[in-house]
């Protein structure tokens, strides 16, 4: 008998908590979802990567709010995790457009390098192409998907570079490999 009153006080005390957590939470985006927004506007210049970074700053406060110190506001505090994990946003799209102009350039390279000017020709047409349908894409979208095949990087490694769980980024790529398809397809590819 005594073990169902502490496993009930212990399940009342989790749904106060939670309930304590979303209230929190709420109170947050009312309070400071907007500039919270606009910094990661400001600083990150893409609402689509700016909404998911928000996201994240909010999810990370609510887990970390019990080391919250109180030495300043919680306004000061939300700010300061949105500047750091913006920062951390920035990093990984740099990295991606590093490793994306490699290889475009490796691509541009091996193209000049083609025998036959026609199949040169092809390849640059489906690399625009490529890059006019990977820019109608979510950032989400397309930066999951340079990861993943330009990059080579399995969901567990995208995992750390963009911060979502590996089957959010699953999901991500398989949603946005028909839509690129289509787009393709309808530029005139014609795929295997």
């Amino acid at each position: 008998m005594h073990d169902d009153d502490g496993s009930a006080a212990r399940e009342l005390e989790l749904a106060e908590a939670t309930t304590e957590a979303r209230d929190r939470l709420r109170g947050w985006m009312e309070a400071h979802g907007d500039a919270v927004y606009a910094r990661c506007v400001k600083m990150l210049r893409d609402p689509v990567l700016a909404e998911d970074v928000m996201q994240r700053v909010f999810m990370e406060a609510c887990r970390d709010y019990p080391k919250f110190r109180h030495t300043s506001s919680e306004r000061t505090w939300l700010l300061g995790i949105t500047t750091h994990r913006c920062k951390d946003a920035i990093k990984a799209r740099n990295r991606l457009a590093q490793h994306v102009q490699s290889d475009d350039d490796a691509l541009a390279e091996a193209a000049d390098d083609a025998a036959d000017l026609s199949t040169s020709i092809d390849l640059r047409r489906i690399r625009r192409w490529l890059a006019d349908c990977l820019d109608e894409l979510t950032e989400a979208s397309r930066t999951a998907l340079r990861l993943r095949f330009q990059a080579e990087l399995s969901y567990e490694e995208m995992e750390r570079e963009l911060g979502d769980k590996p089957d959010t980024l699953r999901a991500r790529v398989t949603r946005a490999l028909p839509l690129l398809r289509r787009c393709l397809e309808s530029k005139g590819w014609q795929g295997d």
